[in-house]
């Protein structure tokens, strides 16, 4: 299948956030803010690292799902809502992705329906959609709220899941645009045919790998297939 085709064929848009629509720690590093969440966890356990933690990368979201799996809810809390902060301060300083408005402005004047399915707390994302004037282009946000557990961030599929009922859109007339495998996965786990954002090198054959149905390397490409769709599906 190309572009074009799944274009075609889809009257709605999931689509990921960090990646797809900007570059949420642009201005302020995620492996900064994974040390904002070490020093809540240090705090929690008197000093301490538990091994589970202390191995990861810098990734904030790798360890909000490490903490998530020690089955403390408190701890757990506490982590989530400084994550959660984290990301709205990020959001200030985030850098738009090259295409991405023209992305949600084409959607919506074809009549497709579009939702941001993310990891990242929703807070950040409506944050963002306000202060760049996109949150009238998105039926809905689905993604990661208080008092979910971090478990089910993708690739779980309970997101897109989510992002379905939202919309109310049919999965065999959805597509999903994430930037990583694990959107990749998530797709292929909830049945929803996906559209891979390579916006690295590398990243083009490791989400063909993954099983994505098409990839592209620019928003600008979607943009594009988005404008010249001869008949939008319904």
């Amino acid at each position: 299948m190309n572009l074009a085709d799944l274009i075609d064929e889809s009257s709605c848009l999931l689509i990921d956030f960090d990646g797809p629509i900007c570059v949420v720690f642009a201005g302020r590093p995620a492996a900064a803010v994974a040390d904002e969440l070490r020093t809540v966890i240090r705090r929690y356990f008197a000093g301490e690292l538990p091994s589970a933690i202390a191995e990861l990368t810098a990734d904030p979201l790798q360890i909000l799902t490490a903490v998530a799996r020690l089955q403390d809810q408190h701890l757990t809390h506490e982590v989530t809502q400084a994550c959660r902060d984290a990301e709205v301060a990020a959001v200030e300083s985030a850098v738009p992705t090259p295409g991405a408005a023209e992305v949600l402005q084409a959607a919506h004047a074809s009549g497709r329906q579009v939702a941001i399915v993310s990891n990242n707390a929703t807070d950040a994302i409506s944050a963002y959609l306000q202060n760049h004037d996109l949150i009238r282009y998105a039926e809905g946000i689905t993604a990661r709220f208080d008092g979910m557990d971090p478990r089910l961030l993708k690739p779980h599929p309970f997101l897109l899941e989510r992002g379905l009922t939202a919309t109310g859109a049919a999965r065999n007339g959805t597509a999903f645009i994430g930037d990583s495998v694990t959107d990749i996965e998530a797709g292929r786990a909830a049945g929803i045919p996906t559209i891979g954002y390579a916006n690295k090198p590398g990243k083009h054959q490791r989400l063909t790998d993954a099983g994505a149905d098409v990839v592209i390397d620019s928003m600008h490409d979607l943009a594009n297939a988005l404008h010249t769709a001869a008949n939008p599906a319904r």
